[in-house]
């Protein structure tokens, strides 16, 4: 048969009023269609604010809360063979050893003969106060636990891990196989490390490192740092209420909102990033870049794919492989260069005291800048007729320059304008360059 893991029923109860040291606790054994149970149920009186410390050889463990000053633990054993004899000498080998110090419980459930039974399956299901740590520890099987309020240490060999809303408690939790989700963490922070599966979290609002090895990342708001990275999946992040840095090797990533800087990475898939209060950096090998408005400077490059940046509160400094750029609203510099498609910018500032040089390059398409009508700059302005062009190339200015050429292969334009300044230098192969006040 291939049932496994049966259904916890109450057996026998044993009422723990005081301390008690570690001692071997065995339950009622009953015979089942393809095997044996062995039912272990022990209630053990503590208070709340204690800490659970459960560390099992294998079986699935849940946690579930209740409003009573006890921790109920209720094991159940299964043993796949035909006597009962066997079941009692397999039974006798996996043991579980309860101990109570204070307000903590330990339980210890493990083969006494150091190795596995094979024959043998195990769930361990244990209610503690709402108030109550716990530090859960299985080398095979998930772990489930549900809302509490304090400090939650969860690691599995093989198995997912499903935390609920942990209050004023920081979650650790780490599995080799398998997926997590945690419905939130309110005042506390927290690691997540998985090395086969998808990360799943709620709001936080503390710090959060999360760490997937395959698998995609989603993430509500995060009140502080955020640091989320994957070998192979998409990353969606809600909101980071400071620093937020995030790297795939595989996949899009997201962030909604940030209230500090922003660095992102991945090397194959799209980047859209909203709106941050401090600088950006974004980098792909293959997808477009989207970022909406920086409170401080941008750094993005992609190998395929447009970039658009719609604000920046300094520095502008992008590039592409293949593919156009759109910049509006910089506060500083501007540095685009791509080797195919047109390039749209918009210089925001003419404070004499910033660095407002500008530098749009590309190899094929035009090329259009929107300057501050007061700016001191120097215009050095070029395209390049390559081959049998379809139609007319030339150089429009708002501005008084000189332009010369417009009958050969290369046309220029250059000139001071509102007596000079920081250059202005404009590139393009077969395409129109424009120079526009704003």
């Amino acid at each position: 048969m291939n049932r496994r893991i049966l259904f916890l029923s109450v057996g026998w109860i044993f009422l723990l009023a005081v301390a008690a040291g570690a001692k071997v606790r065995r339950g009622d054994i009953s015979e089942e269609m393809n095997g044996w149970i062995e039912e272990i149920d022990e209630v053990v009186e503590t208070g709340v604010g204690g800490k659970l410390v459960l560390v099992a050889d294998m079986g699935e463990i849940e946690v579930k809360t209740w409003d009573k000053g006890s921790v109920h633990v209720e094991v159940e054993k299964f043993a796949d063979v035909f006597t009962e004899a066997e079941a009692e000498k397999v039974f006798g080998d996996f043991q579980v050893e309860i101990s109570r110090e204070g307000k903590d419980v330990s339980v210890e459930i493990g083969s006494k003969r150091d190795r596995r039974l094979r024959s043998l399956h195990a769930t361990i299901e244990v209610t503690v106060p709402r108030k109550y740590s716990v530090d859960l520890e299985t080398e095979g099987g998930g772990i489930e636990v549900g809302d509490l309020e304090g400090d939650v240490v969860a690691r599995t060999s093989a198995g997912g891990i499903e935390i609920g809303k942990i209050e004023n408690g920081s979650v650790i939790v780490e599995t080799s196989a398998g997926g997590i989700s945690i419905e939130g963490i309110e005042n506390g922070d927290g690691i997540v490390k998985t090395s086969a599966g998808g990360i799943s979290v709620g709001d936080v609002t503390g710090n959060l490192q999360v760490k997937t090895s395959s698998g995609g990342i989603e993430i509500g708001e995060v009140g502080g740092a955020l640091v989320a990275k994957t070998s192979a999946g998409g990353i969606d992040i809600d909101k980071g209420g400071a620093d937020v840095l995030a790297t795939t090797s595989g996949g899009g990533i997201s962030v909604k909102e940030a209230k500090g800087n922003v660095e992102v990475a991945t090397a194959a898939g799209g980047i859209d990033i909203g709106p941050a209060g401090g600088w950006i950096k974004a980098k792909t090998s293959g997808g477009g870049i989207s970022i909406d408005k920086a409170g401080g400077a941008v750094e993005a490059e992609t190998s395929a794919g447009g970039i658009e940046v719609d604000g920046s509160g300094g520095p502008v400094v992008v590039k592409t492989s293949s593919g156009g750029i759109e910049i509006e609203d910089a506060r500083g510099y501007i540095e685009a260069k791509t080797a195919a498609g047109g390039i749209e910018a918009e210089l925001a500032i003419s404070d004499p005291e910033v660095d407002t040089h500008c530098t749009l390059e590309t190899s094929a398409g035009n090329v259009t800048i929107y300057l501050p009508a007061k700016l001191k700059a120097t215009i050095d302005a070029e395209l390049r007729i390559e081959g049998r062009p379809h139609r007319k190339y030339e150089i429009i200015s708002d501005f008084p320059i000189e332009i010369d050429g417009e009958r050969g292969r290369r046309i220029t334009g250059e000139g001071a304008i509102n007596g000079g300044g920081d250059l202005i230098k404009l590139r393009t192969t077969n395409g129109d360059i424009e120079i526009k006040k704003r």
